[in-house]
């Protein structure tokens, strides 16, 4: 939602709600004219008539930056509801056509997601609504670790996908895509044949996926600590495709998803293996804010979402 000023009500302009929110979740005056598409004395003068309008400080210096006031903390999930109801009337229509829709949908996944499903979306999105568009942005890693949040509340994505043991059960959540952990290797090192006892396992050489932070688990990794299994690293990587590359022209051996291992196997010369340990499924979920669980658009493309993901 746009910042326009020109609505009033009980004598507040009410796009200045949107400043309102926009600062308060961003704490920064520069950051929230910058979500705004302000310029930073605009956006600090919104901010002026805010605290004439509540006659409240609204945001406090402390240190270097700012914080909330005890008001804004209580206007602040308030506003946030307000602006999501709004978004979700203004898109509401009696007979939603996907042909004329222009709605660009946003929403967050991991590079596994991004690659095996994905694509297929964008082409279903292509022939159903050309008008439409699509972001797909990274799976980033929160402070808390609550993935989901960060997507749907500070990133402000429409759609999360996140590993089934990922989930935050306070938004609403459907099963999308299951999956198995395997292996490659290059085919050149592992001929036909050869296969992948726990033994050649323990002692190869193995290209691991990792994640930004260093400290968040893969999920064979994760697996792997928990029976106390240790292996060889030799190579890490912070995405699946990258995987490929490292295994190629060497003896190496990777643990990836079975869709993406059989994808790459049609690319590279590798061959998918069977993993000698029985490693948990690997499901991943399709995530929603509440506030945005009635709005047909969005209902329309997680169907289309969950129609793909079947279909792979």
């Amino acid at each position: 939602m746009g910042y326009n000023p020109c609505m009033r009500y009980r004598r507040l302009d009410l796009n200045l709600l949107v400043a309102l929110n926009a600062l308060l979740e961003e704490s920064s005056v520069s950051r929230a004219a910058e979500r705004l598409n302000l310029g930073q004395s605009a956006t600090s003068a919104a901010l002026g008539r805010l605290r004439e309008h509540f006659q409240d400080p609204l945001l406090l210096p402390v240190g270097r930056g700012l914080q909330p006031s005890p008001l804004a903390r209580q206007l602040a999930p308030r506003v946030r509801e307000l602006l999501a109801m709004t978004d979700e009337l203004v898109a509401t229509t009696a007979d939603f056509d996907p042909a004329r829709c222009e709605r660009c949908f946003t929403l967050v996944a991991s590079d596994y997601v991004a690659a095996t499903l994905i694509p297929a979306v964008s082409r279903a999105l292509s022939c159903l609504a050309p008008e439409a568009s699509l972001v797909v942005r990274d799976l980033s890693l929160s402070r808390d670790g609550d993935q989901v949040a960060e997507a749907l509340e500070y990133r402000r994505s429409d759609l999360a996908i996140v590993p089934q043991r990922r989930i935050n059960t306070a938004y609403p959540h459907a099963a999308l895509l299951d999956d198995e952990l395997c292996c490659i290797v290059c085919a050149e090192h592992w001929p036909e044949g050869q296969t992948l006892d726990l033994s050649r396992f323990r002692e190869g050489q193995h290209v691991l996926r990792e994640f930004a932070d260093g400290q968040t688990l893969s999920l064979d990794t994760q697996h792997l600590k928990d029976i106390g299994l240790e292996r060889r690293v030799v190579a890490t990587v912070q995405s699946f495709v990258l995987m490929a590359e490292f295994v190629i022209g060497t003896p190496r051996i990777a643990t990836l998803f079975r869709r993406q291992a059989e994808a790459l196997a049609r690319r590279y010369p590798l061959r998918v293996l069977l993993a000698p340990i029985a490693f948990p499924p690997a499901a991943q979920a399709l995530q929603w804010h509440p506030q945005q669980a009635s709005d047909p658009v969005l209902a329309w493309f997680r169907q289309l979402l969950l129609e793909q993901a079947a279909q792979l």
